[in-house]
């Protein structure tokens, strides 16, 4: 609970979002808030969705630097 994830998006290919309940092994749903305020249940499928890199690594320019390497992490530096 309250850590930040990336999620699929038609549109924006990724999005951020916040987990608002804590998750269990099994569980079939994600509960997110997204950064826009709205609540969203996202299923979960083959893998839990790639976690956030602190705030203060937003925008980094040594992709080194930052703690979670993956392609919304690349993407949204």
């Amino acid at each position: 609970q309250g850590a930040r994830v990336w999620i699929p998006d038609p549109v924006e290919v990724w999005r951020a979002a916040e987990i608002t309940r804590g998750y269990r092994e099994g569980d079939a749903v994600l509960h997110l808030r997204l950064e826009d305020g709205s609540a969203l249940a996202h299923p979960i499928e083959l893998q839990l969705p790639p976690l956030c890199n602190p705030d203060c690594l937003s925008g980094a320019n040594d992709l080194v630097a930052l703690s979670h390497l993956h392609e919304p992490a690349v993407l949204h530096s």
